[in-house]
Parts: structure tokens; C-alpha cells; sequence
């Protein structure tokens, strides 16, 4: 880990756990750095959730996002302070049972974009969560009312517990078009993996019309010229790469 991130143990320590707190791990096997490879080494695999468990991604397993309550002392904090990886997943703390912010994030699963497309939300990737709760500001708690503080790739974040409501099924959430045109502007990544994903899940025969590096940089183009105040944004998308595949 960079020099200049914080580490578990010194984030516990900063602000260390109350008697009726819980430190959660959500954690992805989608990563590079193989961080499940690890846990399974210092913690064993009893104690993982996979998160898209009762829903119709449940054998997606080479991507699928888990759920670990640790101890303050686990060892596999000592493999989060080390690893370079920022996409293998995060910390929080909360007051909620395991069983409360398992069905919270299953609730996740997907969300709706401006424009109504249907994507996956990669909650479980630092590199796109961190931005999401920090743009959403005073409003995070609406979206993950389940955890008080994060940390996220060496970066702290208080948020404040929210008001836990049952789970709604998927996808309730609907992305701001404030917070996705900020995102847009900052850093547009993530609007361009959700398009990708979107075009893949919905408009296959369009996703393999192009090698996957021209097509993400076709999509980067768009985002980069088409506001998202736009109707329709991916409509826009769909007929603008129609247009492409019969000229």
C-alpha cells in the first residue's frame, strides 16, 4: 500500500470499534490481485456471503462480490495494508447484523441510470464506490443506510448511519443525472464501464460488433461529447453505434 494511505489498524485505531459495532469486509473475486486467494489462506471460507445469492446471477462466480464480518484482529488486515490492488473491495463499520447488510446489498445488485438502462452497481470496487458516496455527500446514508464510516483503498469516509428500511428488490435505486454528470466530469470511467456493461447485458449483437478496445473507446467519446442532461442518453449510445455498424 502507498505510503500515504491509511492502514486498517491505524483507522481502527483512530476510531476504534463500540460495543455494538460490527467491521465489515465486501470483497470481490473479480480483482486481479486475487484478494479471496488470501482470505481463504488467514480466514477460511466459512464465513463469506456471496452477494448475488438468490438472484438469477447466483452462479456468477469468477465475479461475484462477498460479505465477511472480521474481527479487529484479522490477519487479513495485514494483506489489505499491503496490497497495491484498488478493485479488490473495502472496509465499513456498522451497527446492522450480518443478515441486515447482506439483504441491503443484494438489494444493490443493480441500479437505473439516467435515461432508464438497467446496469450493475460495482459497489464492491473501491475505485467507483468512493466517488459515488462522496459525490451523493449528506445523501449517501439514502443509498447505503447500513454503514456508519468506510475505508476505502487507504481513505477514510464518515457517513453517518442511516434509517434501515426492508430491502426493495432490484433495481430501486435510481442513479442522480447531478451525481452521474459529475462523476462524467471527474473521472468517466465509471459512466463508461456501465454503458459497456449495459450494451453487453442488453444490446449484445452491438457489443460484438466492435473489438472490445475500439468499443470502449467509441463509448468514451460519446460520454465525453454528449451531455447527460440528454433524453434517452442510451438510446443516443444505441443509435450512434448502429450508425457506425452500417457505415
Amino acid at each position: 500500500m502507498p505510503s500515504d494511505r491509511l492502514t486498517p489498524q491505524a483507522w481502527l485505531a483512530r476510531q476504534p470499534l463500540q460495543p455494538d459495532e460490527r467491521l465489515y469486509l465486501v470483497i470481490s473475486n473479480a480483482s486481479n490481485a486475487d484478494p479471496l486467494k488470501d482470505f481463504y489462506q488467514t480466514q477460511g471460507a466459512s464465513g463469506l456471503t456471496a452477494l448475488w445469492s438468490g438472484t438469477p446471477y447466483a452462479d456468477w462466480q469468477p465475479v461475484m462480490p462477498y460479505l465477511a464480518e472480521l474481527k479487529p484482529a484479522s490477519p487479513f488486515l495485514d494483506w489489505i495494508a499491503e496490497t497495491d490492488a484498488d478493485d479488490w473491495g473495502w472496509l465499513a463499520v456498522s451497527s446492522c447484523e450480518p443478515a441486515v447488510v447482506f439483504e441491503h446489498l443484494r438489494s444493490l445488485t443493480q441500479v437505473k441510470m439516467p435515461g432508464g438502462a438497467e446496469v450493475f452497481f460495482r459497489f464492491w470496487d473501491g475505485r467507483h464506490i468512493y466517488p459515488i458516496l462522496e459525490g451523493l455527500g449528506e445523501d449517501a446514508p439514502q443509498v447505503l443506510p447500513i454503514f456508519d464510516r468506510y475505508l476505502i483503498n487507504g481513505r477514510a469516509l464518515n457517513v453517518g448511519q442511516g434509517v434501515v428500511k426492508p430491502p426493495k428488490p432490484f433495481p430501486w435505486w435510481e442513479v442522480p443525472e447531478a451525481l452521474v454528470k459529475k462523476l462524467a466530469e471527474d473521472d468517466p470511467s465509471t459512466v463508461i464501464d456501465n454503458m459497456m456493461q449495459w450494451l453487453l447485458e442488453d444490446h449484445a449483437e452491438l457489443y460484438f460488433s466492435f473489438p472490445e478496445s475500439n468499443l470502449r473507446q467509441k463509448v468514451a467519446r460519446f460520454v465525453k461529447r454528449t451531455p447527460l442532461t440528454e433524453e434517452n442518453y442510451t438510446g443516443l449510445l444505441k443509435a450512434h453505434l448502429e450508425n457506425e455498424v452500417v457505415a
